[in-house]
């Protein structure tokens, strides 16, 4: 036992060396600290720039539970006549407001629509977005598509409908689909701007196509 105590001393001894100021790290100098450069000219919006007003209305308009009137389907103080055949099903994300199913045709799978609300100034610009959507597509020889544009009218001014159709590759997928399509509108209101879009295999797509038209053309704004 006297051994112990006397090894005691040496031992609290070395824990106080190794504990000494002089091995604390230097202090870092101003300099030495460097600041992210920003553009002011940059009109990429991230998620972290919206306020908090904003960010709310985002998560009050993101549904867990199926609508109560199944005829429609609403989007902020929206709607729009919802395809008879066409199901409710839970948003994949806070972006989304409302998603639903677009039943499958004969062999293929079913295509899945989803409605989208931007504030203005959000969301980036539609031709921007229609370069975006392009670049996930590509036609059976692997080249670049020609996207299909048209103007409709929605609530009494013009609206813009894009058609995608070959092989979607995806935003970056290692995995591609052929004959795929995707159907965008781009609604834009006082408010700010809706995106209508339904995506899935082309004949699907085509045997749904009228029916996604006429619900974006009835858009109104509820009482």
């Amino acid at each position: 036992m006297t051994r112990l105590y006397s090894i005691l001393p040496l031992l609290l001894a070395s824990t106080a060396c190794e504990q000494s100021p002089s091995n604390k790290p230097a202090p870092i100098s101003a300099a030495e600290v460097t600041t992210p450069i920003i553009d002011p000219n940059s009109s990429s919006t991230s998620l972290l720039d919206v306020d908090q007003k904003s960010m709310s209305d985002k998560i009050d308009g993101f549904t867990q539970t199926p609508p109560v009137d199944n005829s429609i389907i609403t989007i902020q103080e929206y709607a729009i006549d919802k395809p008879a055949t066409w199901f409710w099903v839970p948003p994949k994300s806070l972006i989304v407001s409302e998603n639903y199913v677009v039943p499958s045709v004969g062999k293929n799978e079913s295509a899945l629509f989803s409605a989208t609300f931007f504030n203005e100034g959000e969301g980036g610009h539609f031709t921007e977005n229609i370069e975006r959507w392009k670049s996930m597509f590509r036609n059976n020889e692997g080249a670049p598509i020609k996207p299909e544009i048209v103007v409709i009218e929605v609530n009494g001014h013009d609206a813009v409908v894009a058609e995608f159709h070959g092989e979607y590759m995806g935003a970056g997928a290692a995995w591609h689909l052929k004959d795929h399509a995707l159907l965008v509108a781009e609604v834009r209101e006082p408010t700010g701007n809706f995106y209508f879009k339904v995506i899935g295999p082309r004949e699907t797509l085509n045997a749904h196509k009228e029916a996604f038209l006429q619900a974006v053309k009835s858009m109104r704004k509820l009482n």
